[in-house]
């Protein structure tokens, strides 16, 4: 069943299989199951943590190196207006009455998240608010790049008029970065 549920997700999408690395990069492939209020921390490439960090509804995806605090992924477009696909909260999953599944009313990521890193960034790669050039996105996708499905979930009960949160989340994340 959870094999047919990934095949599903996986074909609505055209963008290639879930983890393929670019020219120049390698890929890494971490799956996990979290529950709401816990933390999730794998490392990849041997240098990098990958985190899922809780939220008050959900969690917010985190890329660190080892030996620093600053989440190298903050830079994920976009800024603005809808949520962040780095922020993985239970409400955009159900409708804006909090009372069916999501019907397109709540504009927000679903089970495919993207996003990107570098550890340029907090270093010589910073968000300059709405002057951020779209160079500066692109310098940051070249080196490293994520796509996190959600496999599976259950969120808190339909209740009108709340936020809905998660319960608990599968997800497979897959992680390309340059050598």
């Amino acid at each position: 069943m959870l094999l047919l549920l990934l095949l599903l997700v996986l074909a609505a999408f055209d963008d290639g299989p879930p983890c393929e690395a670019g020219i120049g990069q390698q890929a890494s492939v971490i799956s996990g199951l979290i529950v709401a209020g816990d933390s999730f921390a794998q490392p990849f490439a041997n240098r990098f943590i990958f985190h899922l960090s809780p939220i008050e509804k959900g969690w917010e995806i985190v890329i660190r190196e080892a030996d620093r605090e600053e989440n190298l992924a903050r830079l994920t477009p976009p800024w603005h207006f809808v949520p962040n696909p780095r922020h993985i909260e239970g409400w955009h999953f159900r409708n804006v009455d909090n009372t069916a599944p999501n019907d397109g009313s709540v504009n927000a990521p679903q089970r495919v998240r993207e996003f990107v890193f570098s550890p340029e960034v907090g270093r010589t790669i910073e968000y300059l608010g709405s002057a951020t050039p779209d160079t500066i996105v692109a310098r940051v996708a070249e080196f490293g790049r994520g796509r996190l499905v959600i496999l599976d979930y259950e969120l808190t009960p339909p209740l009108e008029g709340e936020r809905a949160a998660f319960l608990w989340m599968k997800f497979e994340v897959c992680l390309a970065v340059r050598r």
